[in-house]
């Protein structure tokens, strides 16, 4: 049966101070467990974290920490989630999982027109055909490979070395698919 993770609503108790280690410089952080009662040592969660990733958090903030496995040492790993300081409650899961909506003014043109939508489309599509053929020669040339992750990894470097080949040596993604005459 799979195990049941629930996420942790939590207070930032502490940030502490910028330090160096030996995965590189990081920031020790206090959460209190807001489910166990005020002052429970059972409470006291602390992570260790980079310094990008203790911009937003201040005292008092109120966050989410999600299960999200466990390093190899056992312990459990968490994705930090801040939570509306409105409104303290969890977000739904659906609004969580959508990205946060890019506010615009209601009389700002549409960021694509149809015609760059058709554009990009197109250029996806044959991007996608490029990259098929790419994997396919190569499990084609190179078939003693026992791993379908090891012909993805080559077809991905031959597709990446195609696409940075001097613009005037660089071939469309058309041209790639062309039969050779």
């Amino acid at each position: 049966m799979a195990k049941v993770v629930s996420p942790i609503s939590a207070k930032v108790e502490v940030v502490g101070k910028l330090k160096d280690g030996d995965y590189g410089p990081y920031r020790s952080v206090l959460f209190l467990d807001q489910s166990y009662p005020e002052g429970s040592e059972a409470a006291k969660i602390w992570k260790s974290l980079s310094d990008e990733e203790t911009k937003p958090l201040r005292k008092g903030v109120m966050v989410q920490l999600i299960p999200a496995g466990s390093d190899k040492n056992g312990n459990v790993k968490h994705n930090i989630v801040l939570l509306d300081t409105q409104n303290t409650s969890p977000p739904t899961p659906s609004a969580s999982a959508a990205p946060p909506a890019i506010p615009q003014r209601p009389d700002a043109p549409p960021l694509w027109t149809d015609d760059q939508k058709r554009q990009l489309s197109a250029a996806v599509c044959d991007h996608a055909d490029l990259f098929r053929f790419c994997l396919e020669t190569v499990k084609g040339k190179i078939n003693d490979l026992a791993d379908h992750r090891d012909h993805r990894a080559i077809a991905t470097t031959v597709y990446l070395q195609v696409l940075r080949q001097e613009p005037t040596a660089a071939i469309t993604p058309e041209d790639a698919l062309k039969p050779e005459e």
